[in-house]
């Protein structure tokens, strides 16, 4: 089996294996026919590799695309979409397997997706900081900054977590039992953990220098 065929392989038996995805589901997911993956799977080194139309609907689903050049060189990269205040609280009233669900449709129905270059999980997403409650520590408003969800990284003291009020997306502190703002606004005060809506555990940060 050639380099490229092994790089497709790897990636599809990964992302069915972490995703429990079979190859009809992933498939519906992707609006694509189902035996453009199970032809492959059924004989990769022999059967019909995939076009490049199709190995693309999978990706946006996944959000994340074969390897084909050295993986130690050129490190992963996934996506996730950048969510509204509102459509993170839709989330976090989901379960888990509804909450991917929600997240893969996310990425597939027009939402701006964040590339990071680092492994997330199927329930990561990314919000726009609306507050300067952290910009003394760096994080600005109109930084996007990809979280993973309290049930899949559980925060630790200094950790940056994120809240959703209305219609505000603040950055905190964590130092049980509040979180603390790291600001040059006077208005930002210590809020109680009880008391604040968390929507995550910031892992990543991007910043647009230009308009």
């Amino acid at each position: 089996m050639d380099d490229t065929r092994r790089a497709i392989l790897r990636w599809m038996t990964g992302v069915m294996e972490a995703q429990g995805w079979s190859a009809g589901a992933w498939a519906r997911l992707a609006e694509v026919t189902p035996t453009n993956i199970t032809r492959f799977l059924r004989d990769p080194a022999r059967g019909s590799v995939p076009s490049a139309e199709t190995l693309g609907r999978l990706a946006r689903v996944a959000g994340s695309e074969p390897r084909f050049l050295d993986e130690t060189a050129y490190p992963a990269v996934a996506r996730v979409p950048l969510l509204s205040v509102e459509q993170v609280r839709d989330f976090l009233e989901l379960g888990r397997r509804a909450g991917e669900a929600f997240i893969a449709a996310a990425l597939t129905g027009g939402a701006r997706g964040i590339a990071v270059d680092r492994p997330a999980s199927r329930r990561a997403f990314a919000l726009t900081i609306a507050s300067s409650s952290l910009n003394a520590a760096g994080v600005l408003p109109d930084d996007c900054v990809v979280l993973e969800p309290l049930d899949v990284l559980a925060p630790q003291a200094g950790d940056v977590v994120v809240t959703v009020g209305d219609g505000t997306v603040c950055g905190y502190r964590f130092f049980p039992p509040h979180l603390l703002p790291v600001s040059t606004d006077p208005g930002c005060r210590p809020t109680p953990i009880e008391r604040a809506n968390v929507a995550g555990v910031a892992v990543h940060i991007t910043r647009c220098l230009r308009a």
